[in-house]
């Protein structure tokens, strides 16, 4: 699909090892869309395995974050958008054998280093909104701030959602480019009908279009708008404070909410 669009694509082939000590060799397929004045490259991130010990046909996770990437980028490449900004595709393997495909980029890919944000398409269910959740090594502001900036049509967010993802035991690829490549960005995933994850069920019956499309709807802004920014102007220490409701994104900053608890106290 990726040559059809006219890229050149690369695998990128090798072992990387799981944290339970699993020996895997994966295969990533890679391709590379280079703009007019490079800060640093976007990366575009789904993984294209899907979980082989529960016999999933894997069209929610993550075929659905593949095709919206393919479908994005076509549009893209169609509109002859222009962009400053290299944007690098990466379908990822093996993430669920243990996030080996990403490892195995981050760690021993030469793109890896031009890196400079990620925004990744996963899913943890079959149907419901898309939320978007974040992830930093240190402080959000400037992530938050750039996301609004993207004017995300339907955004589905809030600033809790960080704070429960960390105390789950999954993680996704991206994890991998924060702790292996201070690498920052930004999860898109779908969460009802859970119980169709990771089982055979897991198939383009039982796929969302409402959904997909909503993922969708993230892609297509922010690819403009992420293409075409300072994507070295991304690191803050400050945190925001953000939610969502319905078509509207509100942020402000943490230390205000000491004040504010402070004022509806006084006014209670």
């Amino acid at each position: 699909e990726l040559e059809d669009l006219g890229l050149q694509t690369s695998l990128q082939e090798g072992f990387t090892m799981t944290e339970k000590g699993t020996l895997v060799y994966s295969k990533n397929i890679l391709a590379k869309i280079k703009g007019s004045a490079n800060t640093k490259a976007l990366l575009l991130l789904s993984h294209y395995d899907s979980a082989p010990h529960s016999f999933s046909k894997g069209a929610s996770d993550d075929a659905s974050g593949v095709a919206t990437i393919l479908e994005s980028v076509r549009a893209f490449l169609h509109n002859k958008t222009k962009h400053k900004n290299d944007i690098i595709i990466l379908f990822s393997d093996a993430e669920e054998l243990g996030l080996n495909g990403a490892a195995l980029f981050v760690t021993k890919h030469k793109w890896a280093k031009e890196v400079g944000l990620v925004l990744n398409f996963e899913a943890r269910g079959s149907g419901g909104p898309s939320y978007m959740l974040m992830e930093t090594n240190q402080g959000n502001a400037k992530m938050v701030d750039a996301f609004s900036d993207g004017k995300v049509a339907y955004p589905a967010s809030n600033s809790l959602m960080y704070s429960i993802y960390k105390m789950l035991p999954n993680d996704t690829d991206l994890t991998v480019f924060r702790e292996q490549g201070n690498i920052q960005g930004y999860n898109f995933a779908f969460i009802d009908d859970h119980y169709n994850y990771h089982t055979a069920q897991d198939d383009i019956n039982h796929l969302s279009k409402n959904t997909l499309a909503h993922q969708g709807t993230y892609l297509m802004p922010l690819l403009k708008y992420f293409s075409n920014t300072d994507l070295n102007a991304t690191q803050a220490s400050e945190d925001d404070v953000y939610f969502t409701i319905p078509y509207t994104f509100i942020h402000y900053p943490f230390s205000w909410v000491l004040p504010m608890v402070v004022l509806a106290l006084t006014l209670l």
